[in-house]
Parts: structure tokens; sequence; C-alpha cells
């Protein structure tokens, strides 16, 4: 069962945000397009009296959105997990094949249920789940991920048998074909729940086009369940909102076909053993869903059984605000961690690793947006004098209110670094040579203990790798020493004295 929306145009922008050729040229925003077409398409449904209008507009959708998601595949680049885009054509397709047979039967008077329909309805489910299974193959560990997907799935599985299932398993109305056929819709949903819910915990959804995948089978699998309950109290009639979500289903899995986030590849933001609160609360409200249904549907006269459900959930609740406070400590532990893996302990400034991570993602952006990045050296003068006539303490000391006098001077997005010793390095996105002079001016006016600094300004150069702009940086810092110090050398327009002219009192 199903029903759907969308008509595609020509190509959607790269994930990169770059136009490039493929079948035709689309605004990057086409997929916003064909999202409120098929909302729209969903409204005139709805508002439409059931009978060949409708149930011909309802084909045609379908038919639009198994062609949409197709047309996806035409594209260069073609989207991530392309194999699974095909399957997911292929699954529209079925479904607005079965539509046509559904309400061709439904409308001469012939019962559609069961009917040839279902065949082409029940083939959707396993295509359904092998894409969802391939969108989230190339992730490396998933196994907590799954682990947690079929908790949940699991305890829905109870549920789902308890009110949806069972009730035809009890029907003595029912042919076994037809209670193959009601049943079966129900445990596809199933199966294909934990599947859905891997994707979410892998990806945590941070991938739009994944956002509005998840939500289109949410919608799809609430739509199968309204229906058989429906069927199974006999409330269901064609033409209603039962028939509505099928709809805004296929308008999301068009959607996230088109959008450009589609052929991005998913970055790992988590490890497979993190369990962030949510999904602790997640899985918490899963594993107390089962002694739940044994306690509401459990006869009145096993008591023990009633009790022992009732304990049951208490003492998960119990072992559940027990997790939740070590999860807590755990993540403040491992925040810490973190801050001491990326921090120079003696001033608080970034350390070296830091600096090697941060400037190499600089050093993409700048290469990718051809914007401007800076990078400085800057050295204390005369530093081992200090310390020999003040002590290493007083040494430190000075080091440290640099720092402090510096942080307030540089903007969020600059990184202050110790590179080593008395050297410390300035990183400057978005800003140009002559600007970052102003910016280092600032820092050299505010140096504590009457003492002054040497600098090297260095500017990105289409590619540079971080030992190149490091280089240069340096390289224009040792100049400034070798020409008295207490200045400033920019790398790309100075001339630079040879650094290996020995001074008076050494390069430090």
């Amino acid at each position: 069962m199903g029903k759907s929306a969308g008509i595609p145009r020509d190509e959607a922008r790269s994930a990169g945000g770059q136009y490039r050729r493929g079948v035709g040229f689309v605004h990057p925003k086409a997929w916003q397009v064909l999202l409120g077409v098929g909302l729209l398409l969903t409204v005139v449904y709805v508002a439409l009296p059931y009978g060949l209008a409708a149930s011909s507009l309802y084909v045609i959708a379908t038919t639009g959105a198994a062609v949409g998601v197709g047309m996806v595949l035409l594209q260069h680049p073609r989207p991530r997990a392309a194999t699974a885009w095909a399957l997911v054509t292929v699954a529209l397709a079925l479904a607005a094949t079965g539509h046509a047979i559904w309400y061709w039967l439904d409308l001469h008077g012939l019962e559609p249920f069961p009917s040839v329909a279902d065949i082409f309805y029940l083939s959707v489910y396993p295509l359904f789940a092998v894409a969802l299974w391939r969108l989230g193959a190339q992730t490396a560990r998933d196994d907590g991920a799954l682990v947690d997907a079929l908790i949940v799935g699991i305890s829905a599985a109870v549920l789902g048998w308890a009110l949806l299932i069972a009730p035809y398993t009890y029907d003595p109305d029912l042919t076994w074909l037809q209670l193959l056929v009601s049943a079966g819709y129900p445990v596809a949903d199933l199966i294909l729940l934990p599947l859905v819910l891997r994707l979410v915990f892998l990806h945590r959804t941070r991938i739009t086009a994944h956002g509005f995948l998840l939500l289109g089978m949410l919608a799809y699998l609430a739509a199968d369940l309204l229906y058989a309950h429906g069927n199974s109290t006999g409330w269901y009639t064609a033409g209603g909102l039962t028939d509505a979500f099928w709809l805004i289903a296929y308008s999301l899995i068009v959607a996230a076909a088109w959008h450009p986030s589609a052929k991005m590849e998913p970055r790992a933001h988590t490890s497979p053993a993190e369990l962030s609160g949510r999904r602790l609360l997640m899985l918490g409200a899963a594993s107390v869903l089962v002694p739940m249904v044994i306690l509401f549907t459990a006869d009145t006269g096993m008591e023990i059984i009633r009790v022992a459900a009732i304990a049951s959930i208490l003492l998960f609740l119990l072992v559940l605000y027990r997790m939740a406070g070590l999860l807590r400590e755990t993540q403040n532990q491992a925040r810490r961690l973190e801050h001491l893996s990326h921090t120079d302990p003696l001033t608080g400034a970034s350390n070296r690793r830091h600096l090697e991570e941060q400037l190499a993602r600089e050093i993409a952006r700048a290469e990718r947006n051809q914007g401007p990045l800076t990078l400085a050296f800057l050295d204390v003068d005369h530093f081992k004098r200090f310390n020999d006539t003040h002590g290493h303490a007083a040494g430190d000391a000075l080091l440290q209110e640099m720092v402090d006098a510096w942080r307030p001077l540089l903007r969020p997005t600059d990184l202050l670094a110790r590179f080593g010793g008395e050297e410390f390095v300035v990183v400057l996105p978005h800003v140009d040579a002559q600007q970052s002079r102003l910016v280092l001016e600032r820092l050299r006016a505010v140096m504590p203990c009457s003492q002054t600094c040497s600098a090297g300004i260095a500017s990105f150069r289409p590619g540079d790798t971080t030992d190149s702009l490091l280089g240069r940086a340096d390289q224009a810092l040792y100049a400034a020493k070798n020409s008295g110090r207490d200045r400033i050398i920019l790398a790309s327009t100075d001339s630079l004295p040879d650094p290996n002219l020995p001074t008076p009192e050494g390069n430090h």
C-alpha cells in the first residue's frame, strides 16, 4: 500500500554547491518545488470526492514520484549509494502499479482485498529494506546503531503484535489468505522500523536528504499501521487522511532524492559506543514498552503476572536513572579529556596538535572558497635572558599573562596556539596580510613586563599545505629576528634576509 507525489525537473546541484553538467540544469531549490507539488497534490486528493478523478490523480502522482526519483540517477554526479535510490525507484513503480490495480477493482465494485494489488504492495518492502541498509552500509562500524535499533524494533514488534496482528489471528471470518495478507503489512513495517532507526542512529539525521527519507519512511509506516487498524475495526475508507499519509511519504522521498545533500558522503559524528541522553531515553521507553503490554493485556485472574510487570517497569526505570547519571559523568570526563588533548597545559592556548588539525581545515576551506587566510608566527624577544634574570617561574608567568592579554583581542574564529617554548602561532581566517599586521600590532602593544616580540606573517596561496604555510611564516619570523627584533615581517611582500645569518644574540 502507498501513494505519492512529485514531478522532477532536470538536475540538482552537487553536494559541494557547484553546478555540474548532467541531463540538464536545474535550480538548486528544485527539491522544494517538488515537495510543494507533492503536498499540494495531497491536499487536492483529500479534497476531491472519492471516485475516478481522485483515484486517477493518486496513480499519476505515485507514478510521478517513481519517475522523479529515477531521474536523479541520470544526473552527474549521481547521488551517493545510487543503487539504493534505484531500488527506491523500482519500489515506487511497484506501488504505482498496485494503486492502479486496487483502484480499478474498487471502482468496478470488485473486492480489492486480497488481490493481485497486494503482491505489488508487499514487494515494495524488501526493496525499501535493502535500500535503507545500503544507505548506511559505508559506515565503518555500525554495530552499536544496529543493536539500539533492534532494541526499539523488538519492543515495537511486541506492541504491533498485540494491537495489529493478534486481532487478525482471532478473527474466525478471515480466510487463510486474508489472514496472511492482513498480517503481512504490519510484519513488514516492523521489519523496516529497525532499518529506519539504524540510519537515524548512524548519521543522526545530519544529512538533510536522509532526514527527508526518514520522515518519508515514518509517514509510510504510519499510513500502513492506520490502514491495518482501520481495516480490523472497520473505519477505513478510501480517499481519506490515511491515504494522504502515503502521498506525504512519497513526496518526502522525492524531496530526499533531489536534495543536494543526497550526494554527500556521511561522516561518523559519534563513535558506535556513544550513547546520547535522547537515545538512552528512547531505548528506555522501548524497553519499558514490553512489560507495559503484558500489564494491560493480562487477564484479570493473572495478578502475579501484573505484579511482575509493574515491578519490571519500576526496576528498569531505576536502572535507567542510574545509567543516566553514569552517562553524564562519562560525558563530562570525555569533554575534559578532549579539552586537555587540544590545550597547552601552561598557557591554556591551543597545543600544536590542535593547531595542525584546525589549520588543515582552514586551508581546505580557503582552497575551496578562494578566501583569504593568514598565519603568523610570534616569538618573545630575549626570552632566555628574561628566564636567566628572573627565573623560569617568572618566564612561565610571562607566557600565561601574555596569552591572557592576547585572547580578548582575537575573534572567536581566530586560533591562538603555543607552537613550542616561547613561540606562538595565530591563525586568522578571512583576513588578508595587511589586516593581520594590524591585529599583530595590537597583540604586541599589550606584551606584559615591558617585553617585546617579533612576528612573521604568511598569506595562504593556492596549493599551500600546512607545512608550506607554517614554513613561510617561520622564515618571516627568523627574518624579523635577524633584522633587529621587535618588528613584523610579511613573508609575501617584504624582502626576507637570509635566516641563516647570525645575530648578536642568536635567533631567540
